[in-house]
């Protein structure tokens, strides 16, 4: 293989937005052109992923396809035509669709290879995911054709995402066998604990002596996160060009390699801070609030909306009952002196005596109208002064229900919604280790954690211990484990029985909830669909 240097261009793009999309894609090729053989972009790049079921829409298609024709006009510029460009888009399907497909989709996910003011050639997306987050069989119509052509003598083939996530051999081996060199692959390839080693390996494994190109996008699009980190493999399988988490083109190694890291908090940390951060820019929404009970979860969401948004852009509103401790809002407010945002107190024993006048109201009742009196005030100052409001359940309350519907529940967006709860924990220890002082106070960290909503009240009186909760949540949800299979594992049958009928009959309030980051493999939202009614159990039962 003659080297050719190759450029990664991590676009944050916009679903829809084709002119900002273009002009980013222009000022990627801009920078490469002169310096690399081939700028390779992410999947659907130019028209934004996921498309969804905007991809049915002749508009979209056409709209994207003027676009294409744009760009490729727009490499024949002499500060463009140095480079090749591999760029990821949409287009009108070619032919029918599978015989197997029954959807509405008329679209192809492409992408194509421009030099110079003309179109090589156009690419299809050939396996189409299922799966999680992906819709692509809904979506799209799969192609058939492979795409090759030379730079610079060297024989090279292009793939997308899912292509290479295969255990069928048979296409690495005609690729092989035409003699490819190189393989460059668009990837839309969303941030979850493990992906990076995941996608390394995925790619190794589809290596069949070609270098290969692994090229993906960045940024947030709602409750995905795109971690960038695009690499090349040598032949061998050595990885030679590692490209970092943000936006930007990466085309040379200005350090040493190391294994990519897995499940680290640094990364975790980063990936819920641009989750919220582009959600604001893209929705167009600048500032936020969220109400601070002195708690580890608002403590933690709060650094986090710091952290996207800037502390002069965060709004915190501290909501005190009767049964509120002295220490919750002193917590509350310390938080807000070391993180340097507003706070605000607005009690809230007026408007609950009020309803307590109103109506007779049960134990529970009562409890879960003080969550509804503080979503209220909170809704009524975002619907006043224009802000986000942040919701702050954790994964671990979400997955067994315990919140408030119309209460804790309500929001906009949730920064820690597929977070355990153990790992909130962690997380906020972590942004203590990287300062100099604690941001988050120590004892929102270490007080056991209660709702406050009656008098000495402490999760611990409704769910198990959340180390033992966590572990058997990610069995039941990440690993679709059965009851037995999870009591195999040591875990007491009893609890875990207790544990899935409240996940299971928790489902209708999460199809009610604010979308926030993905960052495991089974996300609540678009990542996991079960009705909201079944009673299946055991079938023995």
């Amino acid at each position: 293989m003659t080297p050719i240097k190759v450029a990664f261009a991590q676009t944050n793009p916009v679903v829809g937005d084709l002119r900002g999309n273009l002009s980013d894609i222009r000022s990627a090729i801009a920078s490469a052109s002169g310096d690399a053989d081939v700028v390779v972009f992410g999947e659907l790049a130019l028209s934004g992923y996921p498309l969804g079921d905007l991809s049915y829409r002749s508009d979209v298609i056409d709209a994207s396809a003027r676009a294409l024709n744009e760009l490729v006009l727009m490499t024949g510029e002499p500060e463009l035509s140095g480079v090749y460009v591999v760029v990821g888009h949409v287009s009108k399907a070619q032919g029918p669709k599978h015989p197997m497909q029954a959807s509405a989709a008329i679209a192809h996910n492409s992408a194509s290879v421009i030099k110079g003011g003309k179109l090589i050639g156009t690419y299809h997306k050939q396996i189409l995911p299922n799966f999680d987050v992906f819709d692509d069989w809904r979506n799209f119509v799969p192609g058939e054709s492979e795409l090759i052509f030379e730079i610079n003598g060297t024989k090279c083939a292009v793939a997308i995402c899912q292509d290479i996530w295969t255990e069928d051999s048979s296409r690495s081996v005609a690729l092989s066998n035409d003699g490819v060199e190189l393989l460059l692959v668009l990837n839309g390839s969303p941030y979850t604990r493990n992906k990076a080693v995941e996608r390394r390996q995925a790619a190794r494994d589809f290596q069949n002596g070609f270098a290969l190109a692994y090229s993906n996008l960045a940024g947030g699009q709602d409750e995905l996160v795109f971690d960038g980190g695009s690499f090349l493999l040598d032949a061998s399988g050595t990885e030679v060009l590692r490209a970092g988490m943000e936006p930007g083109l990466y085309w040379e190694q200005n350090e040493k390699l190391e294994p990519v890291k897995s499940n680290d908090l640094a990364t975790l940390w980063q990936v819920l801070v641009i989750g919220l951060r582009d959600y604001c820019a893209k929705t167009g929404q600048t500032k936020a609030l969220l109400g601070l009970s002195g708690g580890i979860d608002s403590a933690l969401s709060a650094a986090i909306a710091c952290e996207a948004l800037g502390n002069k852009n965060v709004v915190g509103i501290a909501l005190p009952s009767r049964y509120s401790s002295e220490h919750s809002v002193e917590d509350a407010y310390a938080l807000a002196k070391n993180l340097d945002i507003e706070i605000r107190q607005v009690p809230i024993d007026r408007a609950h005596q009020a309803f307590e006048t109103m109506v007779e109201l049960s134990q529970l009742a009562s409890e879960n109208l003080q969550a509804r009196i503080r979503a209220v005030t909170l809704m009524a100052i975002s619907n006043s002064e224009g802000h986000l409001l942040l919701t702050t359940g954790n994964k671990s309350e979400i997955a067994v229900g315990y919140s408030t519907m119309y209460g804790d529940s309500a929001g906009g967006f949730a920064p820690i919604k597929d977070v355990f709860k153990t790992d909130v924990w962690a997380l906020a220890r972590w942004v203590n280790s990287v300062h100099e002082s604690a941001v988050i106070p120590v004892s929102s960290i270490e007080k056991p954690p209660s709702a406050e909503l009656r008098p000495d009240q402490l999760d611990s009186d409704s769910l198990p211990d959340y180390q033992l909760l966590d572990e058997i949540l990610k069995l039941l949800i990440e690993k679709s484990a059965t009851i037995p299979e999870t009591e195999a594992l040591g875990f007491d049958v009893s609890e875990v029985v207790r544990i899935e009928a409240m996940v299971r009959n928790s489902e209708w309030k999460r199809s009610q909830g604010a979308i926030g980051t993905k960052t495991t493999e089974v996300s609540f939202g678009t990542g996991r669909r079960v009705p909201l009614t079944t009673r299946f159990t055991n079938y023995e039962d």
